[in-house]
């Protein structure tokens, strides 16, 4: 049986831990051996901060992903480079800002030019045998497809959200929520007549690969489609979630898609482990952006905070699309046992461009071969205590999407939403996680000098491969123009106020 269906809003403090330097110099040097390790990444699709029990949330059940949390550091403060998941994957799989590549939303026009080496062709170039499972979101034409771009080993849709129960065998389908599944750039047999969900799938392949490649280094980058719309489970998850307590049962169903993505990711471990690659693989779970507006099966499925009956974004404003907290703050992990720091809570922010550079610092890269070099960093020595404990690996951080921006230096935030006031925001993230007081008024200095910042960083952006200019970006900032934050808001909030004229009445 199946059903078709879609959080809960938990009101959870927001809880750091020290870092902890105990050990730091054995596993540093472990951190350098000789022989690179493997590298999993595995992105979950639309799974806000408030759905994996690590983060203390107790009506939704993620053992594995838990287990990797409780086996390694997970990051109190992880962000993605996009609140929408096209340009949040080019982030990951560039390690960089993709505005700089052009890709600002999604879209067939939004890809990564091949003048820029990509995540998979560097681990190619360093002698890894690289596989993708799941969903690519970066290219539809043949020439971007993934077995083009660096990957040894596809299985999946290259498209964005897809049908867990059913795929087409037609090359030429124009139902994307069916589009066929790919092995290698040929269609496999669609997934109804497997008898699967696309999720179990997901697992089983990468399972497979990690069997297949025990013998030599590889890459694997598991993207899954879960747990974006469709609302479809198998009842058996749900099952065995009876007892889960939740406020909104549409928070059980969204819960049992969660499980089975927990379950997917027990395959992945499982089979790392009876290979004997535990100490030898690095290994990252993260999200692509936080919990979607749009969720649940009865009006109004458009949520507002606290309102959320599927996924959630725990205590922080905002959802998918928006660069609030809600939006851009994602469950993120980093798992290596021996070398990075089991149980620890990292307390700094980081960017999901940092994997990247990451990973291939283990072979002694440190910028892709051709193209632009990396935005993100190297996290080894920040978690593992090499680094003083104080120091952060990023002090200014940016985003933008279509007209939705914000910057981040050190704890304070600048932003602005067009679902909000469209008032420009400032917000103390140290004191204010949840971004409910906004302090703009209070402390116009720094609200100018951020968003000044944040104009420097904009006006020299690479333009929208499809052409489409950014409203409020000031384009002029390098020839001496500022926009003026107080001024701007003091129109905004005449905007606002200003009658409205009567529509007339049709004869």
């Amino acid at each position: 049986m199946r059903i078709y269906i879609t959080n809960i809003m938990h009101m959870h403090d927001f809880k750091t831990s020290a870092l902890s330097l105990i050990g730091s110099v054995s596993l540093i040097a472990a951190s350098q051996a000789a022989t690179p390790p493997n590298v999993i990444i595995v992105l979950a699709d639309d799974q806000g901060y408030g759905d994996v029990g690590f983060h203390g949330f107790d009506d939704i059940r993620t053992p594995n992903i838990d287990k990797l949390a409780k086996g390694g550091t997970s990051f109190a403060q992880g962000y993605v480079t996009a609140s929408v998941c096209g340009p949040s994957r080019c982030g990951i799989m560039s390690g960089m800002h993709q505005q700089r590549l052009g890709y600002y939303g999604n879209g067939p026009l939004s890809v990564i030019p091949h003048s820029q080496q990509n995540f998979a062709e560097m681990m190619k170039e360093l002698g890894y045998h690289t596989g993708m499972i799941g969903k690519w979101h970066l290219g539809e034409t043949e020439d971007q497809l993934p077995w083009n771009r660096g990957f040894d080993f596809y299985y999946g849709s290259p498209t964005g959200s897809h049908d867990y129960f059913k795929s087409s065998a037609n090359a030429d389908e124009t139902r994307k929520a069916i589009f066929p599944v790919y092995r290698n750039g040929k269609i496999d047999t669609p997934i109804q007549e497997r008898g699967d969900y696309l999720t179990e799938v997901y697992g089983d392949e990468a399972a497979d690969f990690i069997n297949e490649n025990k013998d030599r280094p590889f890459f694997l980058y598991v993207a899954h489609n879960a747990v974006h719309f469709p609302w479809q489970v198998h009842d058996k998850y749900l099952e065995r979630l009876k007892d889960l307590p939740v406020h909104h049962e549409e928070r059980r169903f969204f819960a049992g898609m969660v499980l089975a993505l927990d379950d997917s990711v027990g395959a992945i471990l499982d089979a790392v482990e009876k290979n004997g690659l535990s100490e030898n693989t690095l290994i990252f779970y993260l999200s692509d952006n936080g919990t979607p507006r749009g969720q649940g099966f009865k009006q109004p499925k458009q949520k507002e905070r606290g309102t959320t009956t599927m996924s959630s974004p725990g205590d922080f404003n905002g959802f998918k699309g928006d660069t609030y907290e809600g939006g851009l703050r994602v469950p993120l992990v980093a798992y290596w046992p021996g070398t990075i720091p089991a149980g620890q809570v990292y307390p700094h922010p980081v960017v999901s461009f940092d994997m990247a550079p990451t990973a291939v610092a283990r072979s002694g890269m440190t910028k892709p071969s051709k193209g632009l070099p990396f935005d993100g960093v190297d996290l080894l020595p920040y978690i593992t205590g090499e680094k003083p404990a104080n120091e952060r690996p990023h002090q200014n951080m940016f985003w933008r999407r279509d007209n939705d921006y914000a910057i981040r230096q050190g704890d304070w935030k600048l932003c602005w939403n067009s679902r909000s006031d469209q008032t420009i925001e400032l917000y103390n993230l140290a004191e204010d996680p949840g971004e409910r007081v906004d302090l703009v008024n209070k402390y116009p200095e720094r609200a100018q000098q951020m968003q000044d910042a944040f104009d420097a960083w904009d006006s020299q952006l690479a333009e929208n491969v499809t052409g489409k200019v950014p409203a409020n970006r000031n384009v002029k900032y390098a020839e001496g123009k500022r926009t003026n934050v107080s001024q701007f808001n003091t129109q905004a909030a005449e905007r606002k106020n200003r009658p409205q004229p009567k529509k007339r009445k049709g004869k």
